[in-house]
């Protein structure tokens, strides 16, 4: 949160504007990514919600920002959050404003897939659904299934389709609209062929982990 003095926006000289050092910082924060990140590793930031003011000529005395952060590699996230906070008490220090108040939650960590389960169900899942599976790239997303990785439990996270399969070809060669993902008001699934899709997935993908520890591997 960044802290001001409020006033009129009519006499900004006035006032400590932090809506102006929110902006500010909105931009410049992203160096951190640019110049401070090593360009090979992931790590992204943004901005998803800011919170100040009430009415249109009356500049307030704090704004909240709110954001996330996406690394893979724990060193690349400290390294980020030391350059973000550095930033946002420079944004601050620029207005003559007081430091601001900068808290990091601690989310979920990245998901790494166990390589002899992936390669033990690989071969139950393509037996069931052919060319239909496919590898994917590392997805950017938060989940806590990571929760069971660190607490040393081998484990596979994997994803399922949920719309249409012409649809899903159309948005990937350009014919047409982009499919919306989770978080978007235009997310739906469909759902018989979804569910029964998982059920199917998931359940060879256990019996295959059973099995791969029956043989002792």
């Amino acid at each position: 949160m960044f802290h001001g003095r409020g006033g009129h926006g009519a006499a900004p000289p006035r006032t400590i504007d932090p809506v102006m050092i929110a902006a500010r910082l909105i931009m410049d924060v992203q160096s951190v990514i640019s110049r401070e990140k090593d360009p090979t590793e992931f790590g992204v930031l943004s901005i998803g919600a800011i919170q100040g003011g009430t009415a249109e000529n009356i500049i307030p005395d704090d704004v909240l920002l709110r954001g996330t952060i996406r690394t893979f590699k724990p060193e690349v996230r400290v390294r980020m959050l030391a350059g973000i906070e550095r930033t946002a008490k420079a944004a601050a220090a620029m207005s003559d404003a007081p430091a601001p108040d900068v808290k990091i939650t601690e989310g979920a960590k990245a998901v790494m897939n166990d390589p002899a389960l992936v390669a033990t169900a690989e071969k139950v899942l393509k037996a069931a659904f052919g060319d239909k599976l496919r590898t994917s790239p590392p997805g950017t997303p938060s989940e806590d299934f990571s929760e069971f990785v660190n607490a040393g439990v081998p484990s596979m996270m994997f994803n399922i389709g949920v719309y249409e399969p012409a649809r899903w070809v159309a948005a990937n060669n350009g014919s047409g609209p982009e499919l919306p993902s989770n978080h978007s008001p235009q997310f739906a699934p469909v759902p018989r062929p979804t569910i029964e899709t998982g059920i199917e997935a998931m359940t060879l993908a256990v019996i295959s982990a059973f099995d791969h520890h029956a043989r002792g591997k």
